[in-house]
Parts: structure tokens; C-alpha cells; sequence
């Protein structure tokens, strides 16, 4: 066992970034699902709160840039592949429903930090949103990164690791950084 663990994928990893910011997704959906039996068994303390903060705050900022990551820069490089072509539009369509999804969970979000937490408006909101979520990011992972790593060059990944850092107003960084 090592003692450190590997260093987190950064901007000249791009599709290793990509899938980062999925685990991360799919964590944030697991503690959506905790959040309802919590709040239940120890009402809405600081820990439902924080929860609650902490998916607000990286569905409205970290989701959103990720995927204007795959819209605007890595969909695009991958258009003239047929069957990712039929692929990508699904993955589109469904970047604007979780948006939607999105909006009626950030609301019952807002609301239980209001002390204003309404267990079934929140399950009705919540069970939608991971369902999406998980069923996308697994396409995603198991169809679009693989056939993206394959494709792509090191010159059209090293492109979108700029313009990704860009979008962040970050630096670019280099392997081992």
C-alpha cells in the first residue's frame, strides 16, 4: 500500500478530470440519498445543513463548467464520430433536463436551509435528479471517455486541458503538478 494517494487528475488530464468530477457527482448523489434518513433520525442539525450547502454549491458551479466542458470543447472534437454522434445528442438532451431536474432540487435545497424542509416535496425532487445523474455519468464513462481517449491526440487533449483551465480562469497545469 502506497503511502501517499496517486495525485487527483488536473488540466493535462482532461478525460482523467472529467471522470474525477463524476466520482465526485456520484458522491454528491449518495448523500442526497442519506440526507431524507438523516434529517429523519437527527432533524435538520448542521450536518443536514452542510450536506445541503455543499451539493448546492458544486451543482451550481462545478456541474455547470463541466458540462460546458463537454459541450463547448470535448463533444465537439468528437462529432464526426457516428456512433457518439447519436450519443452526444442524447447527452445533450439530457445536460437540459438535469438542468431542469436541477432547478426543482436547488429549491427544496434553499428550502430546508430556510427551515422549511418538506420530506416529500424533497424525495419528489431528489429521486429524479440521482436517477438521471447516475445513468448518464455511467454512459458517459463507460461509452464517451473510453472512445474519446481512443480518438483523441495528445495535441487535441492538451487543447482541451486549456480551454477547460480557461473556463475556470486557472492555470493550465502540467503532469506531476
Amino acid at each position: 500500500m502506497p503511502l501517499l494517494n496517486p495525485a487527483a487528475p488536473n488540466f493535462s488530464d482532461p478525460l482523467g478530470l472529467l471522470a474525477a468530477c463524476h466520482q465526485r457527482m456520484l458522491g454528491l448523489c449518495n448523500l442526497l440519498e442519506r440526507l431524507e434518513p438523516w434529517i429523519e433520525e437527527h432533524g435538520l442539525d448542521q450536518d443536514a445543513n452542510d450536506g445541503a450547502r455543499r451539493i448546492l454549491r458544486y451543482f451550481n458551479t462545478a456541474a455547470r463548467l463541466h458540462h460546458q466542458d463537454e459541450e463547448l470543447d470535448l463533444f465537439p472534437l468528437l462529432r464526426d464520430d457516428e456512433m457518439l454522434n447519436t450519443l452526444i445528442n442524447r447527452l445533450q438532451q439530457e445536460h437540459r433536463n438535469l438542468e431542469r431536474l436541477w432547478g426543482a432540487l436547488a429549491g427544496e435545497l434553499d428550502a430546508l436551509l430556510r427551515n422549511d424542509y418538506q420530506p416529500g416535496a424533497f424525495r419528489a425532487a431528489a429521486t429524479p435528479f440521482t436517477t438521471v445523474y447516475r445513468r448518464h455519468i455511467r454512459e458517459e464513462n463507460d461509452t464517451l471517455l473510453p472512445r474519446a481517449a481512443e480518438r483523441l491526440s495528445e495535441k487535441q487533449l492538451q487543447a482541451l486541458g486549456r480551454s477547460m483551465a480557461a473556463r475556470r480562469q486557472s492555470e493550465p497545469q502540467t503532469p506531476g503538478q
